[in-house]
């Protein structure tokens, strides 16, 4: 391992000052060098910076026209100022921070101490009562006492500061005591505030300003005027798109009246029927079925004509196998299922496309029995006893 490199520890300031000091010698020793040095008595020329803050200065509102930020920006510089004004203002009695102050400890006479007694401690402060509610906050208090309360609250709100141009008025009437301010518009006041912070109070100027001022409010009204009759203008021509539209939306209104007024007369009627026919849910179950039972009967009896509907039901044709399928296993074929082929008997009978088949009641037996007995021939076997009935076609 290489050993470390000692001079480079070494402090080499002193010869460095030292070199400094000679080298400013010699500058000196040259000569010529107070006629390279010249005392400025006139003065830097302003900068970009402070003549662009002097013009916005001159050329600015009043203080009185600014806003409260700024106001409130330029007494905190104010403050700041005079804070820093009265930290220079040093007394030269009194006795500097960095000199020594001997105290002789055994020569001043001591105060003899006192040991206190450990005792508890005692409260800080004491609690202030309860205060009492005002008689207004009462469940029933009087109006009195109510208007008290109310009058107090409002006293206890912040109250908000209107903005007036009474500084700027009374800077106007101490300058300009021959102008009567109480007949000056606000502009015409700004622009008099701006010529006495600019120190231009000639008669000239003055009368400038006003006119200029005069002649802005002027073109404001007037362009105020044009921009009314303008709209107004622009209010009273409709083209014949509006009118149609303006048509279309009173028809519109006047069909949506009518479909409510039609919608009210349709909710009465049916609430009317509802209370008129209030009746015993029994009576009207019993009323439901004798109406279903009547529309069967009459539909097998055929007096009802069969209405013919859009909405069929097809099955799906049974898959026909091919011969591979056939040959290489019958367990993959599938038969049509029950359940379509009775589906498709049921919407045949059900569209009346085929007359449904009898209903085996008493009436049917009865007219099924005479029907029979009439086409029977009757004989007397010899063989047999009593009478037979054979069957017999006609």
């Amino acid at each position: 391992m290489a050993p470390k490199k000692k001079w480079k520890r070494i402090d080499v300031s002193s010869v460095q000052e030292s070199l400094f000091e000679s080298n400013i010698a010699q500058n000196v020793a040259k000569g010529g060098l107070s006629e390279a040095m010249v005392i400025d008595t006139i003065g830097e020329a302003p900068s970009r910076r402070l003549a662009k803050k002097i013009k916005s200065q001159r050329h600015g509102d009043p203080i009185a026209s600014r806003g409260t930020v700024e106001r409130a920006r330029l007494q905190k510089l104010v403050s700041r100022l005079k804070s820093e004004r009265a930290r220079m203002d040093i007394d030269d009695k009194a006795p500097k921070g960095n000199e020594r102050v001997i105290d002789d400890i055994w020569g001043d006479n001591a105060e003899p101490a006192v040991m206190l007694r450990p005792s508890m401690p005692t409260l800080a402060k004491v609690i202030p009562a309860v205060a009492a509610p005002h008689s207004g906050q009462s469940y029933n208090p009087s109006p009195e006492a109510r208007e008290e309360l109310i009058n107090k609250a409002y006293e206890s709100l912040p109250q908000e500061e209107d903005i007036s141009d009474e500084p700027l008025t009374d800077m106007i009437r101490e300058c300009l005591p021959n102008v009567d301010v109480d007949n000056l518009t606000f502009r015409q006041k700004q622009v008099l505030g701006n010529l006495i912070i600019q120190d231009k109070l000639d008669e000239s100027s003055i009368m400038e300003a006003l006119a200029a001022a005069d002649q802005e409010d002027v073109s404001e009204e007037e362009m105020d005027n044009t921009a009314t009759a303008n709209k107004r203008r622009v209010t009273t021509k409709k083209t014949r798109t509006k009118r149609n539209r303006e048509k279309l939306h009173k028809a519109s209104i006047a069909q949506a009246l009518m479909r409510k007024r039609i919608k009210r007369l349709v909710h009465d009627i049916d609430h009317f029927k509802g209370i008129k026919g209030d009746s015993d849910p029994l009576e009207i179950e019993e009323a439901k079925k004798e109406r279903l039972r009547k529309y069967l009967h009459d539909l097998v009896k055929g007096r009802i004509a069969p209405k013919f509907g859009n909405k069929v039901y097809r099955v799906d044709p049974p898959e026909v196998p091919l011969s591979d399928e056939v040959t290489s296993s019958l367990r993959q074929l599938a038969s049509p299922s029950e359940a379509s082929v009775r589906c498709v008997v049921d919407s045949i009978y059900r569209r009346g496309l085929v007359p449904a088949p009898p209903v085996i009641d008493e009436e049917y037996r009865s007219k099924a029995r005479s029907k029979l007995l009439r086409r029977t021939r009757k004989f007397k076997g010899k063989l047999l006893h009593g009478t037979t009935y054979i069957s017999h076609t006609v």
